[in-house]
């Protein structure tokens, strides 16, 4: 479409909506003759007869009427896309909304909010941690930070870095009960897991096109995975957690990375989703940048990860 033309459509549309050339020529401030040979001319460049023109009156033609609504919404789409440019252009402000799973707020997304806050002072942030998976249009959140395997229907997904999962124990604990070298020998074991992740028990991994599903037991249970973590850390039992939550200890050796032949099929990905009708705002665009610039593959939590060889 040609800049005239869409000139004319402006015009065409401002005659629609006060059903009167007078009306247009005085909110586009100019004279009711120039509204009228724009019509005619957008009319004739078309080949339709758009508005009915009576000395009373001005309507809209059958033809008129379908072409006022796509008109009205292409001029729409327009505006909001520079206004969309210019604010991106402008320094962020206002709130942000965001909601996130608690353990992963705590170690990674906090830190990451408080450098944006230092960044962009003019940005307050509010963050909601749950691990319930909090719907985006009902909770009025600018940005979902989410771990999983299944995205919604109806928002757009950032996909931002890999989540891995670790078997894994202490030193002292596998000193004590032995080194498990294979799935089925967990079976032998005290192995915590997080309930919602791991069900009815059995852990479960691939080896190239292998799947080993085993029942792993345990006298203790807990929907916490922090508190996994500490009673791993402190040589209680074997432990399948993602790397998030325990890559420092991997690296430094306070835990020992298990069965690392074998991948859990608990593996998931960490996305960034926000809905497809959301005005984009500076603020929204410049945490999706700083989203996607810390959370990449291979994350830094996993590199370097001290393997086990085992």
């Amino acid at each position: 479409m040609d800049t005239e033309s869409l000139s004319l459509i402006a015009v065409f549309v401002r005659v629609a909506r006060c059903m009167s050339f007078s009306g247009a020529a005085a909110e586009l401030h100019v004279s009711t003759g120039t509204v009228s040979r724009q019509i005619a001319r957008l009319e004739k460049k078309m080949g339709v007869q758009l508005l009915e023109r009576s000395t009373r009156k001005v309507g809209l033609t059958e033809i008129g009427k379908t072409f006022y609504e796509s008109s009205r919404q292409i001029l729409l789409l327009a505006e909001e896309s520079m206004s969309q440019v210019q604010d991106l252009q402008a320094e962020p402000s206002g709130t942000l909304r965001l909601t996130a799973p608690l353990l992963f707020s705590v170690k990674h997304l906090g830190p990451l909010i408080s450098r944006f806050t230092e960044r962009y002072p003019h940005v307050e942030v509010q963050l909601k941690v749950s691990d319930q998976l909090e719907s985006l249009p009902l909770g009025d959140f600018d940005i979902a930070v989410r771990i999983t395997n299944h995205l919604d229907d109806g928002v757009i997904a950032k996909r931002l870095a890999s989540i891995h999962w670790a078997v894994c124990a202490s030193p002292a604990y596998l000193a004590r009960y032995g080194t498990p070298t294979m799935p089925a020998d967990l079976t032998e074991h005290q192995c915590y897991h997080y309930p919602s992740v791991i069900k009815h028990g059995r852990w479960s991994f691939t080896r190239g096109d292998a799947l080993y599903n085993v029942p792993t037991h345990a006298r203790f249970h807990v929907n916490n995975s922090a508190i996994i973590a500490d009673h791993t850390l402190a040589g209680l039992g074997i432990a399948l957690l993602p790397t998030y939550l325990v890559g420092e200890h991997l690296q430094s050796g306070r835990l020992v990375q298990l069965l690392t032949g074998y991948t859990p099929t608990v593996n998931s990905a960490l996305y960034a989703l926000y809905l497809p009708n959301r005005y984009m705002t500076a603020k929204v665009h410049c945490f999706l940048e700083m989203l996607q610039t810390a959370f990449i593959d291979p994350p830094y939590w996993d590199k370097p990860l001290r393997q086990g060889r085992h």
